[in-house]
């Protein structure tokens, strides 16, 4: 994230929240390697949110 513009705190929650769609998707069809690299894109958002005040 660093080479990117910084994210507004509603930017990152958004984010969260849709790419956690996308992984309970990928885990209900059966794409259990797709839902782990999205779960894993979850959790860099929100050790983002814990470094904000």
């Amino acid at each position: 994230m660093s080479l990117h513009q910084p994210l507004s705190t509603n930017d990152i929650r958004t984010a969260i929240r849709e790419i956690s769609s996308r992984a309970e998707l990928a885990r209900r069809e059966g794409r259990t390697a797709d839902a782990r690299e999205l779960d894993e894109r979850v959790r860099h958002y929100r050790d983002e949110l814990g470094y904000r005040p």
